[in-house]
């Protein structure tokens, strides 16, 4: 594999980690990590990363209060990740943070801020979460948003968040912090909300990534479609068949997936050249990373994960023309 392009990869700017620490919206045990361009470029540096596309990670904007001030953060987040991009443009990309909020903020502001994310500061796409106040992303409420990502061809990112109805953050019946268990859920709640409201029928231009390798849509997908189509709660027409189809159009990053069985239950679900490498940095502890980096290579020797992506996603990263050392 001589090419390893990170599709998963957060970055936290200090400002945006006080305004989470002040939410109290922080699970226990999911303490943010300290983050630095410098020690992420090193961390991509001592792992073969060629390229990282940055994203800001769950909860996104959703702690910010009142949710006005959403629009203005995002700006201001945006224009930071490409200023990062600028200084190290063969090694970085980055989605853009959109604000959002059904109840606060009117479509017209998240489409303003989405027009100057992709056109004035060259974001590689969005980066959208499974839902928002309590509405997945198939609801109605995100057709006028899916509609311009269609028209554009837009790349989108979607990553989870936490259930609406998540237990309290500094508390989990089951001894583990709930969004470790609730986050591949979620993806999949997503998931299936847009195949089952039609925004994958009708909007095929758009190119969506399932994070954590689909939560666990490919394990569960051929269940929901068929009980679904036998239940009758399939939107009218939609065959078992045709859900599975649509399912297969999601292209998956393998963040926290890259295990042996996972990783081989995914690459079995998904289409050729749908599979993205993704390393969830700087949430998951680098011996982690190392270890699904290695799985990777065992796996995919001729490097074929990255080839059918690279080009068709994000052209201005074709082999040979990023470079492991720092600038």
């Amino acid at each position: 594999m001589t090419q390893l392009i990170d599709v998963h990869h957060h970055f936290l700017p200090e400002e945006y980690v006080k305004a989470w620490k002040a939410s109290g919206t922080i699970p226990p045990g999911l303490t943010p990590p300290k983050w630095t361009p410098e020690e992420d470029l090193a961390f991509m540096n001592r792992n073969s990363i060629t390229t990282s596309i940055l994203s800001l990670s769950a909860p996104g904007l959703t702690p910010l209060h009142p949710p006005t001030s959403q629009a203005p953060f995002a700006r201001k987040i945006n224009t930071l990740a490409a200023s990062i991009v600028e200084s190290n443009p063969t090694r970085y990309g980055f989605f853009a943070t959109l604000p959002i909020s059904p109840s606060s903020i009117p479509l017209s502001v998240t489409l303003s801020e989405l027009s100057h994310a992709l056109d004035s500061l060259s974001a590689e796409g969005v980066t959208l979460f499974t839902s928002y106040e309590n509405l997945y992303l198939g609801n109605p409420f995100f057709r006028p948003l899916w509609n311009e990502l269609n028209l554009r061809s837009a790349v989108v990112f979607i990553h989870p968040a936490s259930p609406p109805s998540s237990p309290s953050p500094s508390s989990s019946s089951v001894g583990v912090p709930p969004p470790i268990i609730d986050f591949p859920h979620e993806t999949t709640r997503a998931a299936v909300s847009l195949i089952t409201s039609n925004i994958i029928r009708d909007f095929p231009n758009v190119k969506i990534i399932l994070s954590h390798g689909g939560g666990t849509l490919p394990f569960v997908a051929n269940r929901i479609a068929n009980l679904g189509a036998d239940a009758g709660v399939l939107p009218p027409g939609k065959t078992a068949e045709e859900f599975i189809a649509e399912a297969k159009t999601f292209y998956f990053d393998l963040a926290l997936t890259a295990f042996p069985g996972a990783m081989e239950l995914v690459l079995g679900f998904a289409k050729p050249g749908r599979v993205l490498y993704g390393s969830d940095y700087p949430f998951c502890r680098e011996g982690t990373v190392r270890r699904q980096i290695d799985n990777l290579r065992e796996v995919d020797e001729a490097g074929e994960i990255q080839a059918g992506v690279v080009g068709g996603l994000f052209p201005r990263f074709l082999a040979g023309r990023g470079d492991t050392e720092e600038r």
